[in-house]
């Protein structure tokens, strides 16, 4: 009797201390922080990333990853739910960010925050999302990438460039360059030698110059000449048609008069010859004077 009930307060002894020790372990190692959920969204690469990952927020110790999954409605995107302290500040500028934690290969969410300080209300049937950008890490091997890219290109343009055929046009550029290098050593040489001849030529251009300046001032003293004669010219026109144009007129219309006298002088002489030795003939008398008779007439 004694034994058994030895047997019953040792196994009770042995299920409380159980349950003491499972209870402790899942005190300590429990989480015991009000935390909120949200997804976190990516069309990149999330190597490295695993649940239970630490999250921060700005270096702040601020949740765990709950679950990574591929977004069902798009496979292109995946789907990174956690958990967040209650009072982190995630806002609508919050954005997630994959860091490499050490050389242990292992990567951490870290969340920053912009400009943009409204509150991002979440609940657990309605995640808010929280946009994912790319890591340092991805930034350079897209970059890289870009430079291999580029340095392919610039391969295939080299190639294209040292072609045989330009390889030509390469040769018989550098033959022109040369010869133009050797045409301009001999151009150089003969300034230098006209240069030196300058001083000579400059007492030349002097008195060239002394030369068209008196030419110049003769210029300007006919010129001067020519326009008093000018002036002249123009007063003896002025003279010409004011006073002796009007004279002219008058002498040629009493010239006109006596030649009109003349002809008719002459035409009566040839019609009655005898006028010029007993002179005109009277005329008849006209009606009213002396001796004029009705019906008779000239």
């Amino acid at each position: 009797m004694n034994n058994r009930a030895h047997a019953i307060r040792t196994g009770l002894f042995v299920i409380v201390f159980v349950t003491a020790i499972f209870a402790a372990a899942f005190w300590i190692g429990g989480d015991h922080r009000h935390r909120v959920p949200y997804i976190v969204q990516t069309t990149g690469s999330v190597f490295g990333l695993r649940t239970q990952s630490t999250v921060f927020f700005r270096g702040l110790n601020a949740g765990i990853v709950k679950r990574i999954t591929v977004d069902p409605r798009d496979p292109r995107k995946i789907a990174i739910r956690i958990a967040i302290d209650k009072n982190i500040p995630v806002t609508r500028g919050t954005y997630a960010q994959l860091k490499l934690q050490g050389v242990t290969g292992l990567s951490v969410l870290e969340l920053n925050t912009t400009a943009d300080m409204r509150p991002l209300p979440t609940s657990s049937q309605h995640p808010a999302h929280i946009p994912m950008r790319p890591s340092l890490l991805a930034q350079l091997t897209h970059a890289g990438t870009d430079a291999i890219q580029q340095l392919g290109h610039l391969s295939h343009d080299l190639r294209q460039i040292l072609g045989r055929a330009n390889r030509r046009h390469m040769s018989a550029i550098l033959a022109h360059a040369a010869q133009a290098s050797r045409q301009w050593q001999s151009l150089t040489g003969r300034l230098n030698a006209a240069a030196g001849q300058l001083p000579g030529m400059e007492d030349e251009i002097d008195q060239s110059l002394t030369q068209l300046t008196r030419v110049t001032r003769q210029v300007n003293a006919l010129s001067a000449r020519l326009n008093r004669l000018g002036a002249t010219a123009q007063g003896a026109s002025t003279f010409v048609l004011t006073r002796t144009l009007p004279r002219m007129n008058k002498a040629l219309a009493r010239l006109a008069a006596a030649a009109a006298d003349v002809q008719r002088l002459s035409r009566s002489l040839r019609h009655h010859p005898r006028e010029l030795l007993l002179g005109a003939r009277p005329l008849p008398p006209g009606p009213g004077e002396q001796g004029y008779k009705e019906g008779s007439g000239p």
